[in-house]
């Protein structure tokens, strides 16, 4: 994927596929150009984290070329990057990533290693991942492997926690089968 109308193309396809609200599928419409879209994605991110469109999205944005993804940098989205600020999207990256600040990073796929620290927010939803929280880093989990420090804190259901310092989990550890 190369052009910001590549990008917005399996945005439409992917939206209309899973029937998206119509508010964000006609703001996603009106984006003239990569800024503008990747404000469409931050205002329903939490929708498009939750739903199949996610996983249409990030098998593509993988591919995404150097310039696309400069475009989405310039807006605070950044894809298999570490950053301490905007919307940190992991999707099967072949190095650690590293988020602080006050980044939100949401994981996709497998193998994935992410440390986050300060007030840095993590979103997890598979098995396969590895993270680690310090600082007052915080997660939401449904799957992945976890080891929290200093005063961080998890919430979930996790495949194992491990719990160190003044850290908080709040949760219950899955059961794999």
């Amino acid at each position: 994927m190369e052009t910001f109308e590549e990008l917005k193309e399996i945005c439409r396809q992917a939206c209309h596929e899973r029937n998206a609200c119509k508010d964000g599928f006609a703001a996603m419409l009106l984006a003239g150009n990569t800024a503008e879209l990747m404000q469409v994605w931050r205002r329903w991110w939490q929708d498009v984290y939750e739903s199949k469109y996610a996983d249409i999205m990030t098998a593509r944005i993988a591919t995404a070329s150097g310039r696309l993804l400069r475009e989405m940098r310039q807006s605070d989205v950044y894809v298999n990057e570490s950053s301490e600020r905007g919307l940190v999207i992991v999707c099967r990256p072949d190095h650690q990533i590293l988020v602080g600040g006050t980044a939100k990073c949401y994981v996709f796929g497998t193998p994935a290693e992410v440390t986050a620290t300060d007030h840095a927010q993590v979103y997890v939803r598979e098995s396969g991942v590895g993270l680690t929280l310090r600082g007052y880093a915080t997660a939401r989990v449904k799957a992945g492997d976890c080891a929290i420090y200093d005063r961080s804190l998890l919430k979930g259901t996790p495949d194992s926690v491990e719990i160190h310092g003044q850290a908080r989990f709040e949760g219950d550890v899955r059961i794999k089968e």
